[in-house]
This record gives C-alpha cells, sequence and structure tokens, in this order.
C-alpha cells in the first residue's frame, strides 16, 4: 500500500476572513483620510495672499495761533515769558562796486567806547583814536561815555585809502592822561570799510536793503540782553518780533555816494516758550487736516515756524503763528482695504476693486504657496501690507 507524502510548506495560505477584510478596508481608509486631512490643515495654514499697496501722498499743512497767556484755561493757551526793550544802532554800509567809479575814502565804522573809571568821560567830535596797528581815526559825533558803562558811535580814519580797512581791533584815546588810557579806551566789533568807494546813485532797494541787514543784526546782538532772567531751562523756545521805531541815513536815495551810514531805533519782544507744548498741539492740528481714513506718515517738525503775532510784556501774553506741515496717506483700516471685499477673488480681480481709489497709487497681489490663483476664503490668511506713500 503506497502512503501519500505530503507536499512540503504545509497546505496554501487560507484566504482573510470576511471581518478582517472589512478590518484592513477601514485600516487604509483612514489612512487615506488622514493624509488627506493633513494635506488641507497644511495648505489651510500655509495658503497666504499679499496684498501691496502703494498710496498717493496727501500733503498737508496748518497755521494755528497759539496764545502766551499767565493762566491758561482754552484750548491753544499755554504760558511762556514775554520781554521787550528798544535798542539803537549805526552801521556804515559800502555800496556794491557793480556800475560804480572807484573812489578813494575815508574808510569807517562802530566802535565801542568803553569807560572803566567812576566819572563819566565827554569826548568832543574828531577825537583820536589810534589802532593796535597803528592807523588814526576820529569819532563822528561829540559822546558822554557813562561811568563804568560803554557807547558805540561811529569813526573814520584820518587818511582816505585803503590803509583805513584795518580789521576788528582795539583803540588807545591818544588825547587822554597816559594814566586814564587804560581804562578808557574803544574796541571794533567789525573790520573798517570804504577806504575805496565806488560811487552810484543810492537807490531805495539799497536804503531798504541795509535797514533789513542791520534790524536783523539788531535782534541778534539783543538775544542775550531780553533772555537775562528767563529761566531757558524751562522755556528753551524763543520767537522774535522787531518794529522800526526811527530810522535815519546819512545819503538820501536818489544821492551819488560810495557808503552810507544807517541809524536805527528798533523796538525788539521776544516770547520765550516751551517747544513741546507747540509742536504737540501744531500736530494734533495738522492730523485735524486730513480726511477720515487716512493717517500721518510724516510731520515736519524741524522745520516748523514760528512767529510772533503780537506781543503785550505789561500782561505777559503774546499770540504766536505756528506753522507746520507733512504727509499723510490712506491707513490700513480704510474700507477700501476690508477683507471681506477680497475672498476668494484673483489677482486682477483684486487690483481692479482697488484701482478705483484715488487715494491708492498702484497695488499688485502675491500667493504663498506660487500656485494659488485666488485670494484664499479665510479672513485671516489675506495680509494688507502698506507701503510709504507714492510722491
Amino acid at each position: 500500500m503506497v502512503k501519500s507524502v505530503p507536499k512540503k510548506g504545509g497546505a496554501g495560505k487560507k484566504p482573510l476572513s470576511r471581518s478582517l477584510r472589512m478590518y484592513q478596508r477601514i485600516a487604509v481608509a483612514f489612512v487615506v483620510g488622514t493624509l488627506g486631512l493633513l494635506i488641507v490643515v497644511l495648505y489651510l495654514s500655509i495658503s497666504r495672499a499679499t496684498i501691496h499697496i502703494v498710496p498717493k501722498a496727501k500733503t498737508v499743512d496748518v497755521t494755528v495761533p497759539v496764545h502766551v497767556v499767565p493762566n491758561p484755561t482754552e484750548e491753544g493757551d499755554m504760558t511762556g515769558v514775554v520781554v521787550e526793550q528798544t535798542f539803537t544802532k549805526a552801521q556804515s554800509f559800502a555800496l556794491p562796486s557793480e556800475g560804480g567809479t572807484p573812489v578813494e575814502q575815508k574808510a569807517g565804522g562802530m566802535v565801542t567806547l568803553i569807560n572803566k573809571t567812576n566819572a563819566p568821560q565827554t569826548l568832543v567830535a574828531t577825537t583820536r583814536l589810534l589802532s593796535e596797528e597803528g592807523v588814526l581815526f576820529r569819532i563822528d559825533n561829540y559822546v558822554t561815555i557813562p561811568a563804568n558803562g560803554q557807547l558805540d558811535t561811529t569813526v573814520h580814519a584820518d587818511v582816505t585809502g585803503l590803509s583805513g580797512e584795518v580789521p576788528p581791533t582795539q583803540f588807545t584815546i591818544p588825547g587822554l592822561p597816559t594814566s586814564q588810557q587804560k581804562d578808557i579806551y574803544a574796541v571794533s566789533v567789525d573790520a573798517m570799510t570804504g577806504g575805496v568807494s565806488y560811487v552810484r546813485t543810492l537807490s531805495e532797494q539799497d536804503l531798504n536793503d541795509a535797514v533789513t541787514s542791520l534790524t536783523d543784526s539788531m535782534i541778534l546782538d539783543s538775544k542775550a540782553t531780553l533772555a537775562a532772567g528767563v529761566d531757558r531751562a524751562i522755556f528753551p523756545g524763543e520767537a522774535y518780533v522787531s518794529d522800526v521805531l526811527e530810522r535815519k541815513s546819512d545819503t538820501q536815495p536818489g544821492s551819488e555816494a560810495g557808503s552810507f551810514t544807517v541809524s536805527l531805533t528798533v523796538h525788539v519782544a521776544a516770547v520765550y516758550y516751551d517747544p513741546a507744548i507747540l509742536t504737540t498741539y501744531a500736530q494734533q492740528k495738522l492730523a485735524a487736516q486730513l480726511p477720515s481714513e487716512y493717517a500721518m506718515v510724516t510731520m515736519n517738525t524741524e522745520s516748523m515756524q514760528v512767529s510772533v503775532d503780537s506781543a503785550e510784556k505789561s500782561k505777559g501774553t503774546a499770540t504766536l503763528s505756528v506753522y507746520l506741515d507733512g504727509v499723510g496717506a490712506i491707513s490700513a483700516g480704510a474700507d477700501a482695504f476690508r477683507k471681506e471685499r477680497f475672498l476668494g477673488r484673483s489677482a486682477q480681480e483684486v487690483m481692479t476693486l482697488l484701482s478705483v481709489s484715488d487715494a491708492i497709487a498702484s497695488s499688485s497681489v502675491t500667493f504663498t504657496p506660487f500656485w494659488l490663483k485666488r485670494v484664499p476664503t479665510l479672513r485671516d490668511h489675506i495680509v494688507v501690507d502698506i507701503e510709504e506713500p507714492a510722491s
């Protein structure tokens, strides 16, 4: 009897039961679903639309009055110090050489006579002054120098020509006793001019230009005097206004001259204030000039202009005029940038929507990832990037 020998490897694998096959399908479906969900989550987390905006610049300016008063109670009021004083000064001016005929004359200018003694000193006209360079000058007018004081007067060289054009220097007074010459003397701040002048007709414009120049010089000279007694740590800001009370010239327009001397009496008022308070107020008023949905981009505070309209020392009041300008642009919170407007739109559609605004110079749209064609439907995935405004 022949026995059957079983084949190596045993019987063939049994087919999976129905329940096992079902579990397998569920597992595969779960993995596929999970991967799909991860893809969707990844897509949602990285998808972005960035809308780039270049707004149009809107230049605005404002001029506002600010009232300096002892006790501020209303908007636009602030504390400050008001100081006034009257000054007198004379100065010689040489006419421009263009169109003139050169003529040697006596150089001249302004000197300060100083008296360090306890008694006043009178000097007659033509009193001699000798410069350190050895050039002789004579004063033009009779003067009395107060005891322990000083005064300004004009002088001219004793001879004509360029030798009289000496730089700023110190002068002795040879006519005084030697013992007094060290206590009574003169100094000049500016060089002597006019040794050679170019004679031509003096015009009204020449005279007006000289008055303007001398007035500016007098305001500059007056600053230290006016500020004495003012606490500049509290009131570091300053503004000035001047009024020419009297104007004299030794030469009238229409006359032939190479040089002329102008004498002015000028009333100068100074107002000292806190620039931080002034600037903040002006900035508030400037921002108010912008339309709604706009915001300030820059304010030119460094070039802010402050002038004095009026000042009255007796009442401690003044009115300042403040000018400030700056640049504004449409803000990110404007209705034009509501993200709901852009949901699901193409780049071209977004740019078309924005192009109708007069406040926008240009716009563009970029997507992340790059293959996106439309703006995501989630607001948080939209970024509005506003650049510097176009000028």
